[in-house]
């Protein structure tokens, strides 16, 4: 009898042991315990950092969740002539968790993810398709794209504004239908004829190439240009100052309100307005920073879900920045409008969801029919 009731209570302090290392491992209420991620290293795209935009961003990202969450944090840059499969093989041999950015990264991680099943990947404006340890990001930047092509067409005084892009990828080209969207709402709004031109580099990496075409888009009438080039629209911002002293106006006029500038950049990813005070009439934004840091807490907490993320205005990772310096240089109506599609992508409106995987602009633009609750806002 006394050797049944010992039997019984040592398996119960045993059932009791067990639940009590599940409560801890798993409870929130006790301490919660989680697999304990030591290190992350991102590899860049062939533009690396520096990039004013892109890359720069993803690794604000990184840094972020190396300070926030106590994580120690590596770079691996792509440079030319480099293999991106090394690179992201050196990064899953030696971290936790490897964030990959951009389009060509995408096979590599493809390669690396069943060779390090152990190893969380992440991947920024691509999508690598269906592994457990793959978490792939892409944004509807067409939305960024969408509010900004409607400030530019507003504030443009030349009736012509102006795309240089890096290459024709579909990030980039989402972008860019978005917003010449934008211009096609504001055209359609007042009765106006808001021209777009674009201009492709067929690099991220070239600024002197930036430079050369954005002049080109200023010599055929342009006032307001997009980057949506990497590492090469460092030109556009370059040559969009070089104009304005051209014209006589100073930095500190168009930094302090004083004199509107004659021309004026779009920056794009993250927020150029305080990179180029003043000569920055907006900025759209992806955020990458905050998903990054976002998609790296979720592993701390074992919340990781691999697959594709789609992420927009509603997530809040997408928008327009508050034009701290220029919001004076925009008139009331196109605010106005901003605010109502605004409130149309927080309801994930179909309309105004430009597919991610958009390959023809053009043909885009030919098909996109203005929400008819924009065009019925009191001018």
């Amino acid at each position: 009898m006394q050797r049944n009731v010992l039997i019984l209570l040592i398996g119960l302090t045993i059932a009791l042991l067990i639940i009590l290392i599940f409560l801890i491992r798993y409870s929130p209420e006790v301490g919660q315990q989680y697999e304990k991620i030591n290190s992350i290293t991102m590899v860049t795209d062939i533009g690396g950092l520096g990039d004013k935009s892109f890359n720069d961003a993803g690794w604000s990202g990184v840094q972020m969740a190396s300070k926030g969450l106590g994580i120690k944090a590596n770079v691996i840059q792509k440079m030319e002539g480099e293999d991106l499969v090394t690179n992201v093989s050196r990064a899953a041999a030696s971290s936790d968790i490897v964030v990959g950015m951009g389009f060509m990264i995408k096979d590599a991680i493809i390669t690396n993810a069943s060779l390090y099943p152990d190893t969380y990947f992440i991947l920024i404006d691509e999508n690598a398709g269906d592994f457990p340890n793959v978490a792939s990001y892409l944004f509807h930047s067409s939305q960024s794209g969408y509010l900004a092509g409607i400030i530019a067409a507003s504030v443009s005084e030349t009736g012509k504004i102006g795309v240089v892009k890096g290459m024709d990828v579909p990030s980039v080209l989402s972008y860019a239908a978005g917003f010449k969207a934008g211009a096609k709402t504001w055209n359609e709004f007042k009765g106006e004829r808001v021209e777009v031109l674009t201009k492709t580099a067929g690099t991220f990496i070239d600024s002197a190439k930036g430079r050369a075409l954005t002049k080109s888009l200023i010599s055929a009438g342009v006032d307001i240009i997009f980057d949506v080039a990497g590492a090469t629209g460092i030109g556009v911002y370059e040559t969009v100052q070089e104009s304005n002293r051209v014209e006589g106006i100073t930095e500190e006029e168009v930094e302090t309100g004083s004199q509107k500038p004659k021309y004026f950049a779009v920056g794009v990813d993250v927020d150029h307005d305080e990179m180029y005070p003043g000569e920055v009439l907006v900025s759209a934004l992806k955020r990458m920073s905050e998903t990054i840091y976002s998609a790296v807490e979720d592993i701390t907490k074992d919340g990781f879900r691999g697959g594709l993320h789609l992420v927009d205005f509603k997530d809040g990772f997408t928008g327009i920045s508050d034009m701290k310096y220029t919001k004076q240089y925009v008139p009331e109506q196109a605010l106005k409008l901003v605010e109502k599609a605004e409130e149309l992508m927080t309801n994930r409106d179909e309309r105004l969801l430009i597919p991610s995987g958009l390959t023809d602009v053009d043909e885009y633009l030919d098909n996109f029919e203005v929400p008819q609750e924009l065009l019925e806002i009191i001018n």
